[in-house]
């Protein structure tokens, strides 16, 4: 039984918005049909802002995506077992080259040399660079009786504004000369451009001083200037130099291999600048030819290979190559009247100027010379094939190097009938193809385009090449060689389907005809 007091509660509590049993289970009853309404509807329509694929999309998606998994599997199981089953073999990319039978030597330099004297006494100036080519009005040296340019050029405090535009471009071209030549491995060259440096130096120190004495007209002052050649216009010029070592004389019947003995002494006597010298003492000498000649003692056997021929002849001081004519002459053998020992001569017509400081010169000869395509010797392989004659095989195809014979074939009734088979060919030489032993073997018959005409396969023959590996399966390609030494072959170019920039394989002796090569 409620009591009035219920009521006013209830009233009550509707009024402060405090729900009573029956009123929540209804609020709860409505709320729960709201939520599933609205759940039905995000289910039947996309919500704002985000993007919708319907069902069969995204199954038609997941189909693509696991095949493409399933295909990039497949791929790289292809390619491992590609992998395991293959060899890493080494290349070599074929290269255009040349090769030559080397030899070393040392060598006796000799050239047409004319010796000049002083003739006055005093202190010695030099007025051209050693190597300069001189003319007939072209100063030399002076000598100063007065010794008033040495005092001069003591008590010098020049500096390069005394030098003329023309000094200072042939110091340049020195020193671009130098840097261009010179080679950490030839150390010594650095004192020979220091020496050059300094001999164009008093040389201009020297012109100068002269200039200004002629001008001053210095009273006791007793420079005599003489000239290439002595002046004489009948006599020969040629490139300046201020040595000599005994050897000017020296003439080709006068060689023998006495004058290569390593204890042999060798001297070079130099005059140098604001020396004193007497009258008569050495002053410089010219080099009056452009001809020159290399000698050396040589093996008997290397002079009648020798003998008549142009060699190459490259210098170690400074790696040039010429070429020269050879000619082997009969010399005396030191104390030995009887004996007769071969020296070679080999004569230059250029290139003079370079070698005026040499006499003695370590050079190599190059002979047999063959350029080609130059590969390893390690890639070269001896293959065996049989021969077929062209009289049977027919339709040669010189763009696949391929041949046709026909092979016999009985058919399930006993039936004999021909088949016409191509065959790879290597190489055609004397009337014979050259194929391989993948479709017919040592014994087979094989049969012409008219069926009547047979071979049976009897001879084999052997070919050099090399496995061609661009495509990356080993293909066997006839050479012809040229030349070898011990790590290389030149090959012929008009004789090989192999081209510059091809891959062969280094170590033919690890490949298999048809092998696929993993690179």
């Amino acid at each position: 039984m409620q009591s009035r007091f219920d009521f006013n509660n209830e009233g009550n509590n509707k009024r402060r918005g405090i729900k009573t049993e029956n009123q929540s289970q209804k609020s709860d009853s409505k709320a729960k049909s709201t939520k599933n309404n609205k759940k039905n509807d995000e289910e039947s329509s996309p919500k704002k802002g985000l993007l919708f694929f319907p069902k069969r999309n995204i199954i038609s998606f997941r189909i693509i995506f696991y095949a493409f998994i399933v295909l990039i599997a497949a791929y790289l199981i292809y390619n491992g077992y590609k992998y395991v089953n293959s060899k890493n073999i080494s290349t070599y990319q074929v290269k255009e080259g040349a090769l030559s039978e080397q030899n070393s030597y040392t060598g006796l330099i000799l050239r047409e040399e004319q010796l000049y004297y002083a003739k006055s006494s005093g202190y010695y100036n030099f007025y051209l660079k050693e190597g300069e080519k001189a003319s007939h009005n072209d100063l030399v040296y002076s000598i100063d009786g007065s010794g008033k340019i040495k005092e001069m050029m003591t008590n010098q405090t020049g500096d390069a504004s005394t030098l003329s535009q023309d000094d200072l471009v042939e110091i340049k071209s020195e020193i671009v000369k130098f840097s261009k030549e010179y080679s950490p491995a030839d150390f010594v060259d650095v004192y020979d451009f220091k020496d050059d440096l300094d001999s164009i130096s008093l040389k201009m120190s020297n012109l100068y001083i002269l200039n200004k004495i002629s001008s001053m007209s210095l009273n006791g002052t007793n420079v005599n200037k003489y000239y290439c050649a002595d002046g004489a216009d009948n006599a020969k010029t040629g490139y300046v130099v201020y040595y000599y070592d005994d050897y000017e004389d020296v003439k080709l019947e006068d060689i023998n291999s006495a004058y290569f003995d390593k204890d042999r002494e060798y001297t070079r006597h130099m005059i140098a600048n604001n020396e004193i010298v007497q009258e008569g003492d050495f002053a410089y000498k010219l080099v009056t030819s452009n001809t020159w000649q290399l000698v050396f003692p040589i093996e008997e056997e290397k002079a009648k290979e020798f003998d008549g021929k142009e060699m190459k002849v490259k210098f170690l001081k400074n790696q040039e190559t010429l070429k020269g004519k050879v000619k082997i002459i009969d010399a005396i053998a030191p104390g030995k009247n009887t004996s007769i020992e071969k020296i070679c001569v080999v004569t230059f017509n250029v290139s003079v100027a370079d070698y005026l400081n040499n006499r003695f010169i370590d050079f190599e000869i190059f002979m047999n010379e063959n350029s080609g395509y130059k590969v390893p010797k390690s890639s070269v392989v001896e293959k065996e094939f049989l021969l077929i004659p062209d009289t049977v095989a027919f339709d040669f195809n010189d763009t696949t190097n391929t041949v046709c014979v026909k092979l016999d074939k009985y058919l399930e009734d006993g039936t004999k009938t021909y088949v016409t088979t191509e065959l790879n060919v290597y190489r055609t030489d004397g009337g014979d193809y050259y194929v391989d032993g993948s479709v017919v073997k040592l014994g087979n018959t094989v049969y012409g385009a008219d069926e009547v005409t047979t071979y049976t396969i009897n001879r084999t023959a052997t070919l050099l090449g090399v496995y061609k590996i661009n495509q990356g399966y080993a293909d066997f390609k006839n050479i012809k060689k040229l030349y070898e030494n011990e790590e290389y072959i030149i090959i012929d170019p008009q004789y090989t389907m192999i081209k510059p920039y091809d891959y062969i394989a280094l170590d033919a002796s690890k490949v298999k005809d048809n092998e696929y090569i993993y690179e």
